[in-house]
């Protein structure tokens, strides 16, 4: 295989495919090199929320648009997405934390985003029946959800209804330059050349940057979901209160909880640094483990032979579920909803989270080698942030001015004395 290209991208996750969509619109003649499935990771394996709540100020605006291209992207696919436009609630338990939601609708309200501090009384209107342990909630209504499993692939098929290529199971192992600038990608089934390459590749972004001698401060955190039997339909409202969920249209629930796996890697040590103050402030809802994954890893850290070899051994990380947490999580569930009691899991899933040391993606063109371009880091929240970053990056690409700003997500950020201290509390 030895093909040309205006733009190669690497990953056919949802920034990734969403990229490839707005390119292809544009004229754009789109190659996207994906090691395994499209959508084979974490953009079919996250909670499905579509919120604007909860993000930091810089993500706002991009959450404002992204919610306008939601609303309508069923129909620009021609797909059900099970896109549902009920809202997004979380609750708080003190006052404390009832004055830091306060602060953050005051900021949202800045940037013309409506959302609605409530009592305990009134989480009955948006929830029927609940036994939420808490004093109020914050409710934006405009907030959405849609199923992960249904999103990337419709985004993917639009894509090459409009000349996009997707090459799947298909690994790149280097980006090539020429005097200081992008000249395509080596992939295990041959060469493409293009002058522009979109590394959109998830947990493996850190891993693939560095064989350019860039360094971007990634960690991998495992996040475990459960969907349970179809219960009586309760609310449709994404919540937030513990444990998270969301019922979908089937009645079935996704559930969660904030509580996450790090399996340690020679990357965990790597990037320690950055992420101290991070770590120390979410200790206890982290779970350290040292597995065989930590071998797997090891070499490829340092070798671009090994790194080859490990994406072509792990085509699709499929981690095992914490089938503890999620059996407690069951259990929350049906003590906060009572009208949950007789659902049960029905099967369970988890998916690696590239999280960042601020919890912002990066998104950028970087100046060295010049064509390279990143949309990467989205650290737990890239779902519903996925059409919006594929516009945004398209613009970038096509006349360098893209029509939100995205100077936070700059990849110059991690070595120029920013602070990098996380924002979100969701």
């Amino acid at each position: 295989m030895d093909r040309t290209a205006d733009v190669v991208i690497i990953g056919a996750g949802i920034a990734g495919t969403a990229t490839a969509y707005y390119l292809a619109k544009g004229g754009a003649k789109v190659v996207v090199c994906e090691k395994g499935e499209i959508a084979g990771e974490q953009s079919s394996r996250n909670w499905g929320f579509v919120r604007q709540q909860g993000r930091d100020p810089a993500e706002i605006p991009l959450m404002m648009e992204a919610n306008k291209i939601w609303r309508g992207l069923e129909r620009e696919l021609n797909a059900d997405l099970e896109w549902l436009a009920a809202g997004n609630l979380v609750t708080f338990a003190t006052e404390e934390e009832r004055a830091g939601w306060e602060n953050w609708q005051r900021t949202a309200a800045e940037f013309g985003l409506s959302s609605r501090i409530l009592g305990r009384a009134e989480l009955e209107a948006v929830v029927p029946g609940n036994a939420f342990d808490c004093l109020g909630g914050i409710f934006t209504e405009s907030d959405g959800q849609a199923e992960p499993t249904k999103v990337t692939t419709a985004l993917a098929r639009a894509a090459e209804g409009r000349g996009a290529e997707f090459l799947t199971h298909c690994a790149v192992y280097e980006v090539e330059t020429t005097a200081g600038a992008v000249s395509g990608v080596i992939t295990e089934r041959g060469s493409v050349s293009a002058p522009i390459v979109v590394c959109a590749a998830g947990a493996w972004s850190g891993r693939m940057l560095r064989t350019l001698g860039l360094k971007l401060p990634q960690m991998w955190i495992k996040g475990s979901v459960a969907r349970t039997t179809p219960g009586p339909i309760v609310s449709h409202t994404a919540t937030w209160t513990g444990v998270a969920f969301r019922q979908r249209q089937d009645g079935t629930f996704n559930i969660a909880t904030r509580s996450a796996d790090h399996d340690l890697t020679i990357d965990s040590l790597l990037n320690l640094p950055s992420f101290m103050g991070s770590f120390a402030k979410n200790k206890r809802d982290i779970k350290l483990h040292l597995n065989r994954l930590a071998l797997d890893l090891l070499a490829g850290s340092f070798s671009k032979a090994a790194l080859a070899r490990e994406l072509t051994s792990h085509r699709i990380l499929n981690p095992t579920p914490n089938h503890q947490v999620l059996n407690e999580t069951l259990a929350q569930l049906h003590r906060l909803l009572p009208q949950t009691a007789e659902v049960s899991i029905d099967r369970s899933w988890a998916g690696y989270i590239d999280m960042t040391p601020d919890m912002l993606p990066t998104i950028d063109a970087v100046d060295r080698p010049s064509g390279l371009v990143l949309a990467t880091g989205f650290s737990g929240h890239g779902f519903g942030m996925g059409p919006i970053v594929g516009r945004l990056v398209a613009e970038l690409i096509q006349s360098g001015q893209p029509s939100l700003s995205l100077d936070a997500f700059r990849f110059g950020r991690f070595d120029d004395g920013s602070k990098l201290t996380p924002h979100s509390v969701v």
